[in-house]
């Protein structure tokens, strides 16, 4: 809880600062789809678990300068399924970003972050929900098609630590899961 407040205070002193000179500045939101699996911890499940699904990002940023920004959104990283039983994944996070421009259209970027993840499941007779820290990394590339729509593409990795009560429902367990997602989305900046 510390780093993230110290990151925060990090963010909303020095972003502003470097912002003000920069002709690379803007914000923007948009959404990104993509391709989710459970990478690691799928085994919490049962063997005929399905491990893969889709999931929607919706985000906004806000880039301070030609290297540096910021991204908060909403992730649902994909619901998974064995029979009756559901286990669906959505996180909010907060990432710090870092650009490398390619050409005046095409930027590489890298985030790092975290926030909070939410493991829902429902199955036979039962419902039940955990909340748990997640940190997530991941890198892309976004091209910029005019001064106000982007198009980017990447891969990004979730850790979480969720407590999974599985098809059973049973009283569940601490598990160690990892979560990717390979998406494209689209940016309107302004």
């Amino acid at each position: 809880m510390r780093v993230s407040l110290f990151a925060a205070l990090v963010v909303a002193v020095f972003l502003p600062a470097t912002a003000a000179a920069s002709p690379y500045s803007y914000g923007y939101w948009g959404f990104d789809l993509g391709a989710t699996q459970i990478t690691k911890g799928a085994d919490a499940f049962a063997d005929d678990f399905d491990d893969a699904g889709a999931g929607l990002r919706i985000f906004g940023g806000y880039r301070a300068n030609r290297w540096l920004g910021v991204e908060a959104g909403l992730h649902d990283l994909g619901r998974y399924e064995q029979g009756d039983y559901r286990a669906t994944y959505t996180t909010v996070l907060i990432h710090g970003v870092t650009y490398v421009p390619v050409s005046n259209s095409i930027d590489l970027y890298g985030r790092l972050g975290g926030g909070i993840g939410r493991l829902s499941e429902r199955g036979d007779g039962f419902s039940s929900f955990t909340r748990k820290p997640v940190a997530s990394a991941g890198v892309g590339v976004k091209v910029h098609v005019n001064p106000h729509l982007a198009l980017r593409g990447g891969i990004d990795g979730y850790a979480l630590e969720p407590r999974v009560r599985g098809p059973g429902g049973g009283d569940g367990e601490t598990t160690s899961q990892r979560i990717g997602i390979g998406y494209l989305g689209l940016s309107a900046l302004f």
